[in-house]
């Protein structure tokens, strides 16, 4: 049976003309002494709100400017491209509007399927719908190498801990391994009976994970690019995997007499969460290489994305239609949901006994967009999520006493989907791309 939803709560959007960080410049730089750009907010159920900021240098020969807000929309500066917005009608308070530090345009003619950047910031990985990977510099946005060999969409690339080293996948049924270096591809793996949708790479990088639309996980040892283990074996296409610790404390029994394969390292202690097409959440114990839960979403529609927070103790998954639910993994009962729309929003009740958490459900919306990408920032808890309707934003989650919006919004996509969100150094530095083939960085 699909999950219940108790109360559906919307929560308020805040959208922002995409290159309000040019109208800024324009005026910095002297070429109009005022302009404005807008700021709209949105709730389901309530009157949208479309107000405009008014930007003014603060006086002749400065580099600062001044931001007024009009028709509902406050505003006050942080830097020249940032601010707090709030909007009191829709229960908006002091949202922090990001725009880009930097945007490396048309690093691609098709859209970005997927993207990472390595360890240390200094590189990023993008690829497309052609079936081409590019390496490029995050300080200038240069390209240094393009990589060639799948035929179509690469739908995962991920750098390997060295940050020398990308791990890439595509519909063509293949995953290949990489040299950031040089650029060369000394292996290849081939299995998958249908096309790739995700990665995920274990500790060092001896072995890798994959899923398929074949309904398969797949264990990989990347020396001798064999197939240790087949999982899941699902009726539908495995959408999104993400892999963490398996908890301390955990409802979930463990059996304990397996003889792992002489070719796993660092498995023992895994779990992989898995996203479906058919709405179905799987966790598969990677010692055991057996399903240790499976869970249902709300209403069973697809699941686009997933990730898990070990430090933090819940996973979540973001759907076709802009839900967004989070699980305590260690008793799998929810902690909240949020469906991605924001107004007011307390969680009462929510306590820890004996790790417990009380199985209170709610349902967030934000709008009926896919969530095409989620990840946890480990520090914090809170969760960046990427939307199909072109919005980045980022939500607290298990270390707040309550959720009445998201805490910060990055603007600059002009209702281009974002398939893929990055973070950087804790949430010091956000990447994003998507359909219009560019990268940004906040």
């Amino acid at each position: 049976m699909p999950n219940e939803i108790n109360n559906l709560i919307h929560i308020p959007q805040v959208t922002v003309q995409s290159d309000w960080i040019e109208v800024v410049s324009d005026v910095l730089r002297g070429i109009v002494a005022s302009e404005s750009f807008w700021v709209s907010c949105y709730r389901k159920g309530s009157t949208s709100i479309h107000g405009s900021v008014q930007v003014k240098r603060n006086s002749a020969g400065s580099r600062s400017v001044e931001l007024t807000g009009h028709d509902g929309v406050i505003v006050e500066k942080i830097t020249n491209y940032s601010f707090y917005a709030s909007c009191e009608e829709l229960g908006i308070t002091k949202a922090i509007i990001k725009g880009s530090k930097a945007t490396f345009k048309k690093l691609h003619t098709s859209a970005i399927k997927s993207m990472d950047i390595s360890p240390g910031g200094e590189l990023y990985v993008t690829g497309d719908n052609d079936g081409i990977l590019k390496v490029g510099d995050t300080k200038d946005g240069s390209v240094r190498r393009e990589l060639r060999g799948h035929f179509v969409d690469i739908t995962t690339c991920r750098f390997f801990p060295s940050g020398q080293v990308i791990l890439s996948g595509a519909s063509d049924f293949q995953l290949r391994i990489w040299s950031a270096l040089d650029g060369s591809n000394p292996v290849t793996l081939k299995g998958h009976t249908k096309g790739v949708t995700d990665s995920a790479i274990i500790e060092r990088g001896k072995n890798v994970l994959s899923s398929a639309r074949d309904g398969t996980i797949r264990l990989w040892e990347c020396g001798s690019a064999s197939i240790i283990r087949t999982m899941g074996n699902h009726t539908c296409a495995v959408n999104k995997i993400t892999l963490g610790s398996f908890p301390a404390e955990s409802i979930i029994e463990r059996r304990s007499d397996i003889e792992l394969d002489s070719r796993e390292v660092a498995t023992n202690d895994k779990l992989v969460i898995c996203a479906l097409e058919d709405g179905s959440i799987s966790g598969i114990d990677l010692r055991s290489k057996e399903e240790a839960f499976t869970e249902k979403s709300y209403r069973s529609i697809p699941l686009y994305s997933c990730t898990y927070s070990s430090k933090h103790n819940f996973f979540a998954v973001g759907s076709a239609e802009g839900v967004i639910e989070v699980f305590d993994i260690r008793n799998i009962k929810y902690l909240f949901i949020l469906t991605a729309t924001m107004s007011h929003l307390t969680i009462y009740n929510v306590t820890y006994e004996s790790s417990i958490v009380s199985n209170n459900l709610f349902s967030i919306q934000r709008n009926d967009s896919a969530i095409l990408d989620l990840v946890s920032i480990e520090e914090t808890g809170d969760l960046l999520v990427g939307q199909g309707d072109g919005s980045a934003f980022q939500i607290q989650t298990v270390v707040a006493s309550n959720i009445s919006q998201a805490s910060q919004e990055f603007i600059g996509f002009d209702m281009d989907p974002i398939y893929s969100i990055r973070v950087i150094n804790n949430g010091r530095f956000i990447y994003a791309a998507g359909r219009d083939g560019c990268l940004r960085k906040f």
